[in-house]
């Protein structure tokens, strides 16, 4: 943590919902600890979801030793439940979320906090380097950091700073979540996009710069990877049924090739469908070894040639979750959300001053 002496920087609340993450959470509040933003100028808010391993005592270890470290309940135990608690708790001007199994750079909330007072942006997120342990895990984070493998989510891999619908954690005015709310408990895994969505309709711009950049550990294993797919593509419908314009053209491509199997199957009934489903498959085939190849330069052959199926795996959850989605949506179910919970508009007389500040530049 930086000795800076203080300075009229904005005070900054780090917020991080957690579930055992015995792993990596020390590792991730060393790294938010080590920022080279002022020491008394940042808190740091960690929500247990419940942990039944030894997250929980680590954070109350360190929060024994480091005066701005906090730790609050999660009965909710959700994600979006735990950001939501850890912002009520919070008293900071801009808020910057954190992931329990991610590391920051040193200069992280100078940085984002830098690119919100310079742009007027609500939120600013920066490039997740996917991590691996092993070399299944180290396919995966190949595949994840591929725009083959994510395709339009470009915060895995862009080079160049823009606007986007919704980058990976973030670091918002706190004005945008007084303005639109707080995160949506209904839409895991797909809470950010929606809040990001949210932010956006109200005319607030998400910022993207590839310099801010988080390390971010993987799930270890296809069928951990499969899940977590399977769910992102089944969110992405429960979050367009209330908002459908977050569909965009490239969400469709994993639905489209899970679709095209049955369809394939019934036109290899004759000859010319089955040479026509064999060359699609062919060339999906080839696309996966092609992009894989790229993906896992410099790589150890054993980490590469996972790098392929790594990508089947992705798309095909992905698709079979948006379908089930679908489903869900076809037999009246409910989504539950549209009610995020709302955040007081500030009082304190520093707090206020700190907002204004923010909103005039």
């Amino acid at each position: 943590m930086s000795d800076a002496p203080t300075t009229d920087l904005p005070f900054v609340s780090v917020v991080i919902p957690v579930f055992n993450e015995e792993r990596h959470i020390e590792a991730c509040i060393a790294s938010v600890l080590a920022q080279d933003y002022p020491a008394d100028r940042y808190e740091v808010i960690v929500a247990d979801g419940g942990s039944t391993d030894r997250t929980r005592a680590i954070v109350q270890a360190i929060a024994g030793r480091i005066r701005n470290v906090r730790l609050v309940d999660n009965p909710g135990r959700l994600q979006a439940a735990g950001l939501n608690r850890a912002i009520l708790a919070s008293r900071g001007s801009i808020i910057a979320r954190q992931d329990g199994h991610a590391e920051w750079g040193s200069n992280h909330l100078r940085r984002s906090v830098d690119l919100l007072l310079a742009t007027g942006a609500d939120n600013v997120g920066g490039l997740q380097e996917a991590a691996g342990d092993g070399v299944s895990g180290r396919a995966i984070a190949r595949a994840m950091g591929s725009p083959f493998g994510v395709g339009g989510a470009a915060f895995r891999y862009s080079a160049r700073e823009q606007e986007m619908a919704t980058v990976f954690l973030g670091t918002f005015r706190r004005s945008a979540f007084e303005r639109v709310g707080l995160f949506d408990e209904a839409y895991p895994p797909h809470e950010d996009y929606e809040l990001n969505h949210r932010i956006r309709s109200s005319g607030g711009r998400i910022l993207y710069a590839p310099d801010i950049r988080t390390r971010y550990h993987v799930r270890d294993g296809l069928v951990p990877l499969a899940r977590q797919y399977y769910r992102y593509g089944r969110g992405k419908v429960r979050v367009a049924r209330a908002s459908p314009r977050v569909i965009r053209p490239h969400h469709l491509a994993a639905p489209a090739l899970v679709a095209a199997v049955p369809v394939m199957a019934v036109l290899a009934a004759t000859r010319r469908g089955r040479r026509l489903g064999l060359t699609g498959a062919a060339m999906y085939a080839a696309g996966c070894v092609i992009a894989g190849q790229l993906a896992g330069a410099g790589e150890p052959a054993a980490v590469r040639v996972r790098i392929p199926a790594t990508f089947m795996v992705m798309h095909v959850a992905w698709g079979l979750g948006f379908w089930a989605g679908v489903a869900e949506a076809a037999r009246g179910a409910a989504s539950g959300g549209g009610s995020p919970p709302s955040l007081p508009v500030a009082r304190s007389e520093e707090h206020t001053s700190e907002l204004q500040s923010l909103t005039n530049l």
